[in-house]
């Protein structure tokens, strides 16, 4: 299996697409409705994919962590997926392209300490010279998310909690990360196959719409892959991302939202929701709501439009 290294934002087969200046895609597949699991694969490997050590900046790292714990007691480090490239070089036997992911692993601090870290623009500048990878030296985690589209045709966003560090405040779509300990769990073992992997990836995403907004799982359709966005405001981090159907009306959501109970209540402040139709004209319709979505929950919409 062929893999490229990221270190360029890909989309669509080409190099640097960027459409505003927090975000990019990676890659985006072109289709409204996504790709189906069946049609995506991985190539896991901790050792090949994993974050290269530049060795000065190792203490600032440690040091950036330390102040951040002090200044936020919610943080905590957790193993992370990193995602080292993305492509659809690859064919199946009818000739439908296939997308495959370069996956290692990484931590939280390491995502802190580099790509949120100061230190993101000069650690991308080193990695482009010294390894010919602009992310060589970031931690790269990959996160998930999903637009969520209601049997009424709505799209349901959240308010960010203004104690996250990434978006505070902003609406946003529901998300979070593909999980390693739940691959753990899955395979028993730390050693990960492609497969487990690639499991948790679409797995993951439902897991984080019944926790932050209250949907049970039966209410939702199978994950399928819009692409992948890149987060300038992150120092570059990638962010997996899929359209998920639910059978509730907008209504029904936002009354089980209020319930409460929910593991992640606590990530969001409320629910809004605009139609399908509006959000993909937001840019125009309403300026002001577009640019108070966050960076990813922009991309998205940008993926649904290529595919129209």
């Amino acid at each position: 299996m062929t893999c490229r290294m990221a270190s360029s934002p890909i989309g669509n087969g080409s190099k640097g697409t960027a459409y505003e200046d927090d975000f990019f895609m990676f890659l985006s597949c072109g289709a409204r409705d996504g790709l189906p699991k069946s049609r995506v694969r991985v190539d896991f490997s901790s050792e090949k994919y994993g974050r290269k050590v530049e060795p000065s900046s190792e203490p600032n790292i440690a040091r950036f962590w330390e102040d951040h714990k002090r200044n936020n007691p919610r943080l905590f480090n957790g193993s992370k997926f990193r995602m080292q490239s993305v492509d659809m070089l690859e064919r199946d036997g009818d000739g439908n392209n296939l997308v495959t992911f370069c996956i290692g692993l990484t931590d939280y601090r390491d995502f802190m300490g580099t790509n949120m870290s100061r230190d993101a623009a000069s650690l991308r500048q080193e990695g482009q010279q010294n390894c010919g990878d602009s992310y060589a030296y970031l931690s790269q985690p990959v996160g998930v998310g999903a637009v969520v589209i209601t049997s009424d045709d709505q799209v349901v966003l959240m308010r960010r909690s203004s104690w996250v560090s990434e978006g505070p405040g902003q609406l946003d779509r529901p998300g979070g990360h593909a999980e390693p300990k739940e691959v753990a769990k899955r395979c028993g073992t730390d050693e990960f196959t492609n497969d487990a992997v690639l499991d948790e990836l679409f797995e993951s995403v439902i897991n984080e719409i019944r926790d932050e907004i209250n949907i049970p799982e039966s209410f939702l359709s199978e994950p399928r892959l819009l692409g992948v966005n890149g987060n300038h405001k992150s120092g570059g981090r990638p962010s997996v991302e899929f359209i998920v159907r639910c059978s509730l009306t907008a209504e029904e959501v936002q009354a089980r939202y209020q319930a409460g109970g929910q593991p992640e209540a606590d990530e969001s402040t409320g629910l809004v929701m605009f139609t399908l139709q509006d959000m993909l004209r937001m840019d125009f319709l309403q300026p002001a709501v577009w640019r108070d979505l966050t960076p990813v929950a922009r991309a998205n919409v940008v993926m649904i439009r290529q595919g129209l």
